[in-house]
């Protein structure tokens, strides 16, 4: 199993899916999971640039509260 497989797995990727990839010959099964991690990591660089974006908006007092309470 590749690593991309497996990291895949320790994020929680949906289990249909994960099994779609691994019946994929091995190749094409690695070749799979690393464009689905690009595309999850380019995903999550986008949406952190748009929540910094959006709370750049908020006076500078108050971002870090607000940010809090929103994202936790």
């Amino acid at each position: 199993m590749s690593d991309s497989i497996s990291t895949l797995k320790q994020k929680g990727f949906p289990a249909d899916a994960l099994t779609f990839i691994e019946s994929l010959p091995a190749d094409q099964a690695s070749q799979l999971a690393d464009a689905v991690l690009a595309a999850l990591n380019t995903k999550d660089t986008r949406v952190e640039k748009a929540m910094n974006n959006a709370l750049n908006v908020v006076p500078g007092p108050f971002r870090r509260p607000v940010k809090k309470m929103l994202f936790g």
